[in-house]
């Protein structure tokens, strides 16, 4: 398996810690695992959310899944619809005349097969004539237990490389394929529009942790300062800066949980209950941590692009669709040649033949060859036209869908890059800012500072942090859509 794909399945349920032993599975023995933030959330890995559960349940639940699944089921039911074109078919007639002049009674049943064997079809039959019957009738006339017949029909030219039957079937089972690809295809955007909300409500959560802490500095420091006031050891304008500091710091904790609120609303579009109803997810289903850094991808862009454009679905689509474009133009192409069929039949008359009525008693073999010949084929042409042009557009749009799928492949590589590098430097500027804030701290307990460059030094940590989820989140943003890039979610 792949890195980075264990990297995105896992990353929500990954420990935090300082010191990590190294997992199973994701990375070789005697390299570094990737680290991880250390977390400030209660919630344990338990408890948590995690990316795999969420995406079980999108792929179960979710209803413009669902209807993908029943587009695949209309393609099944159409490939079957056009294999019934190839079903036996019964006919039967009878008819009586018991007042006129040739007073008769005639019954005919007949059972035909098509076949997908050169566009030739087949039958047997039963048919029975007594009575009275005009000279020019005398076909219909039969022997006391009536006459059986077999034979078939095999077309020479036209319909005989294909038919109507044939390429309606050849279609629908490129339209089965086709519903299948689809359905893959809506997984793939699903599935990574999941994950990317998922870990856009993941940061969401670390931001208000985040800003949370910070309120907390600020209200813990105020009756410390409160003390010193009183003492008269501090200036009362400390006391005001700090107030204000807490007002501005409960803004952003308002604004962060409004920003998880909003984060959740929109995971809880994808994530529904067994009865199809949004589900919002928790608070405290947050995961304690978000991933920092990963090691450097195991393939190389190149690799990656000829992985996607035989995974993805896009250009495959467009391909079948000409290939279907392709089938009726060869059928359109076929209707103006001629049409020359060879039929053949065989019958046999049962019983004993009356006096003053022909011996139908041999067994007769017919032969017959029947031609038509198109003499205006417009509407051919027209059909041959409009599926050659549309044939042409496919296989230019599968084209640009095989640059695209490169392109996304080399995007996704792109950001991952750009996001691990600003992981590294995130991660630098928050160590320099806790340094700079603990020792701007401890300057302000020995009275060498003053609170508004301590707030200062905190408002700093807090918004390098702030740059640090952010570089995480893009960083997972990008795990996902180079999963998504190579088709393999």
């Amino acid at each position: 398996m792949k890195l980075y794909k264990i990297l995105l399945a896992l990353g929500p349920s990954l420990v935090a810690a300082k010191t990590m032993a190294q997992p199973a599975g994701l990375a070789p023995a005697g390299t570094s695992p990737p680290p991880v933030a250390v977390g400030t959330a209660a919630n344990t890995t338990e408890q948590a959310l995690t990316l795999p559960t969420v995406l079980a349940l999108v792929t179960q639940r979710y209803p413009l899944l669902k209807a993908a699944f029943a587009d695949q089921a209309a393609a099944e039911a159409e490939l079957l619809n056009a294999e019934g074109q190839f079903d036996v078919t019964w006919k039967t007639r009878a008819a009586a005349v018991p007042l006129g002049y040739y007073q008769q009674v005639r019954a005919d049943t007949v059972i035909e097969k098509p076949t997908d064997i050169w566009g030739s079809s087949f039958f047997a039959g039963y048919k029975l004539g007594l009575g009275d019957f005009a000279s020019y009738d005398g076909k219909l006339q039969t022997l006391d237990f009536g006459e059986i017949r077999a034979g078939g029909n095999l077309p020479l030219w036209r319909n005989r490389s294909i038919d109507r039957r044939r390429a309606s079937r050849s279609r629908a089972e490129l339209g089965v394929e086709l519903a299948n690809l689809t359905v893959r295809q809506q997984q793939i955007e699903l599935r990574r529009a999941a994950s990317v909300r998922y870990w856009a409500w993941v940061a969401a959560g670390r931001r208000l942790a985040f800003a949370e802490r910070l309120l907390k500095i600020a209200v813990d420091r105020d009756a410390g300062i409160a003390g010193h006031v009183g003492a008269g050891n501090a200036a009362d304008i400390d006391r005001i800066d700090n107030e204000r500091a807490i007002a501005q710091r409960s803004g952003q904790v308002t604004a962060s949980r409004r920003a998880l609120e909003q984060a959740a609303i929109e995971l809880s579009l994808l994530l529904r209950d067994a009865n199809g109803a949004p589900m919002l997810p928790r608070a405290d289903q947050l995961p304690p941590t978000l991933l920092v850094e990963a090691a450097p991808l195991p393939t190389s862009a190149d690799k990656d692009s000829a992985v996607a454009v035989q995974q993805r679905p896009e250009a495959r689509r467009l391909d079948l669709q000409a290939l279907q474009q392709r089938i009726e133009m060869k059928w359109a192409e076929n209707q103006r040649a001629p049409g020359l069929d060879l039929q053949l039949m065989v019958s046999q008359d049962f019983g004993a033949a009356l006096e003053g009525r022909p011996d139908l008693s041999k067994p007769v073999l017919e032969a017959m060859v029947v031609l038509e010949i198109p003499l205006q084929t417009r509407f051919m042409q027209g059909r041959i036209d409009q599926a050659r042009a549309l044939q042409r557009r496919m296989q230019l749009q599968a084209s640009f869908a095989t640059d695209r799928i490169k392109a996304d492949v080399a995007d996704a590589h792109s950001a991952l890059r750009a996001a691990r590098e600003r992981i590294n430097a995130a991660g630098n500027e928050v160590k320099a800012a806790l340094a700079l804030e603990e020792g701007e701290r401890n300057r302000f307990d020995l009275g060498y500072s003053t609170l508004l460059i301590v707030n200062i030094r905190e408002q700093q940590t807090a918004e390098a942090q702030l740059r640090e989820i952010d570089a995480q989140f893009e960083y997972c943003r990008a795990l996902a859509d180079l999963a998504a890039a190579r088709g393999e979610m």
